[in-house]
């Protein structure tokens, strides 16, 4: 459901609430030792009944705050303020699913519970709502199912959903109410401070006039400004409202502009430093730094964009698409002498996490307060805005706060049921114990389960229903999360319901599923990539104990499969690409991406320097024949 336009005193009291909900964050997280389970409970307790304030009902309740959404807020108030009050004898004076549940127990956890489903509908859309249904009705109904069911009792399953530290109170809600908190109010200072101008600038100028241009400027600017917020669609409106439309000014179809716009936003969940919220969960659950997820993303980063950039390239000269005009491209060392500064809160904080090895929240905070005092130094940010960083940062946080912990719930039915080692069994059965065959399984129900869901929740369904299996099967854990999480980011553009693709093709008027469709295939190799890192995982720099040697040759050859299977999919170089050397190319790229003999990717190698220096040499005939005429 849409955010509401809030009239002035409901916007006044709601500005204030964030204000206070922000500042309560900053403290907590970077100057005290808190207690994990009190912080996510005084999360929720400002999360749930704003979110009931700011996001409407139904579409029809967008300009005003109707009596009953008054009515919820105030329950959820009351129902998280009576946890609150009880928390530390709820959770850690009982024995629990020993100790009886008390009727305020019992009404507490229901309404909890429904109150959850309910603000994830308003924020996250029907099928989230679903699938948290569907787990909830599978617990209920656990009893009188075959095969996957087993004995339990309704007071049991809002036990363990509400107190224990397994559910709704569990990794996915610490990671919300820390690390996405703290990231988001730094991409508030970001965006308040001109940051995205700038990125924008600076894509510009450096590959704004080259044929393409505007695509191009698409791909830079997205995969910068993906960087700091984290969000497939948020980027897709925040850098295609420009480039959509400049893209269309040069002659590019209306449904390649979506789709160009849609796949380099989408890959900014994936873009270190800062990935997506469910990237965040993924350190947590590995029980690793969040560093070490950061710098193993580096290289199918690369990769993703590269793919994306080359096919873009040869689409634009195939076509004689031309750059932006002269006077639109600014010179690049007017945008660094007035800009370079915007790289400072970005470097730190990868020298924060990477180098030192501190907290992610401490170093988004310190790069926070960097991000503000350059605003402030900069003139592009007042002091009696500061407020409004506040409050957008902790709006933009509360949706994903509320899913947060709704995919605690998912997270606890399986867990409860046991759910992830029969679905597991059931994978591994399935597949024949074939891996790859596994894996395709797997990235089929990732891809499902993140269809109209947000990333963090499909991906944390699909670990906890792939993980047993894979893992039995011998593959290593860190690249199995991976593989999942990668999957869970492209659902943002697999139709049929591709949210980062829809989004752009709203904007670009084209047609949704040729523009998903579009989408799909500028980034093909990122549908392949999952598979190189479980099989070539030293790929993912900083994970395993590989030589040095074996690391760089199996980076450079995936860049190189990469370029090949991009050219392969467009059909041209410096001429067009016969149907058979087409074919060479894609076969040459697939097989220096599948892990076999060093000279066979030698051959491989050699296959497709040879197509592309024939490319050349025609291209230049071609043109000293034309010379003789």
């Amino acid at each position: 459901m849409p955010r509401r336009r809030l009239g002035k005193y409901n916007r006044i009291l709601v500005e204030v609430l964030l204000c206070v909900m922000a500042i309560y964050n900053i403290y907590k997280l970077l100057f005290t030792i808190y207690d994990v389970y009190e912080h996510m409970v005084v999360t929720l307790l400002f999360a749930l009944p704003l979110t009931f304030i700011i996001y409407s009902s139904t579409k029809k309740d967008v300009d005003r705050v109707p009596w009953y959404d008054y009515l919820l807020a105030i329950i959820a108030v009351v129902t998280v303020a009576d946890i609150y009050l009880n928390y530390a004898s709820w959770f850690f004076r009982r024995m629990w699913l020993v100790t009886p549940l008390t009727t305020e127990q019992i009404v507490i956890g229901v309404l909890l519970i429904s109150l959850i489903v309910e603000s994830v509908r308003r924020t996250s859309g029907l099928m989230f709502t679903a699938l948290i249904t569907v787990f909830i009705g599978y617990l209920l109904l656990a009893p009188y199912l075959p095969v996957i069911g087993f004995r339990t009792n309704p007071v049991r399953v809002i036990e363990y959903l509400y107190l224990t530290p397994y559910a709704i109170f569990s990794t996915p809600l610490e990671v919300m109410s820390t690390y996405v908190i703290a990231f988001t109010l730094l991409g508030a200072a970001f965006s308040m401070s001109g940051t995205g101008e700038f990125f924008i600038n600076l894509a510009k100028a450096l590959v704004g006039g080259s044929s393409g241009g505007p695509a191009k400027v698409s791909v830079i600017a997205s995969s910068l400004f993906g960087s700091v917020s984290g969000s497939a669609v948020a980027n897709v409106y925040a850098t295609g409202i420009f480039t959509i439309p400049t893209m269309k000014s040069i002659g590019f179809p209306s449904y390649l502009a979506g789709a160009v716009e849609a796949v380099a936003s989408t890959g900014g969940q994936i873009m270190p430093p800062i990935m997506g919220a469910a990237a965040f969960v993924m350190a947590e659950l590995l029980g690793i730094h969040y560093g070490k997820i950061m710098i193993a993303a580096i290289v199918p980063a690369i990769i993703y964009y590269l793919g994306v950039y080359v096919q873009i390239h040869y689409y634009s000269l195939k076509t004689g698409l031309r750059g932006l005009p002269p006077d639109q491209v600014p010179s690049k060392n007017q945008v660094l002498k007035r800009g370079w500064f915007y790289f400072l809160p970005i470097i730190v904080l990868v020298y924060i996490v990477a180098v030192l090895q501190w907290s992610a929240v401490t170093a988004a905070f310190i790069s926070f307060f960097i991000a503000i005092i350059l605003g402030l130094l900069s003139r592009q940010l007042r002091v009696s805005k500061l407020y409004q960083v506040l409050v957008r940062g902790i709006e933009d946080a509360l949706s994903i706060i509320v899913v947060g912990a709704a995919a605690g719930i998912v997270v606890g039915a399986v867990s409860y049921s046991g759910l992830g080692v029969k679905l597991g069994y059931i994978v591994s059965t399935a597949s024949f114990g074939i891996t790859v065959l596994a894996l395709i399984y797997v990235a089929l129900i990732t891809t499902l389960l993140g269809m109209g869901i947000p990333t963090t929740p499909a991906y944390i369904t699909a670990v906890a229903v792939s993980v047993p299996a894979l893992a039995a099967m011998g593959l290593e854990t860190f690249p199995i999360h991976f593989f999942v999480f990668w999957y869970a980011v492209l659902a943002a553009i697999t139709p049929p319901v591709a949210l980062a693709s829809y989004a752009a093709a709203s904007l670009a008027k084209a047609d949704t599923m040729k523009t998903a469709l579009t989408a799909c295939k500028l980034g093909f190799t990122a549908f392949l990539l999952p598979f190189i890192m479980v099989f070539k995982p030293e790929i993912l720099i900083g994970y395993g104990s590989y030589e040095v040697m074996v690391r760089m040759w199996s980076i450079t050859t995936s860049l190189v499969a990469t370029y090949a299977i991009a050219t392969a999919l467009e059909g041209f170089i410096k001429h067009n690409i016969n149907i058979l050397l087409r074919i060479v190319l894609m076969a040459g790229g697939l097989t220096l991406f599948t892990p076999t003999h060093i000279t066979v990717d030698i051959t491989a190698l050699t296959i497709i320097i040879a197509v592309v220096a024939v490319n050349y040499i025609r291209r230049q005939t071609k043109t000293g024949n034309n010379s003789k005429t």
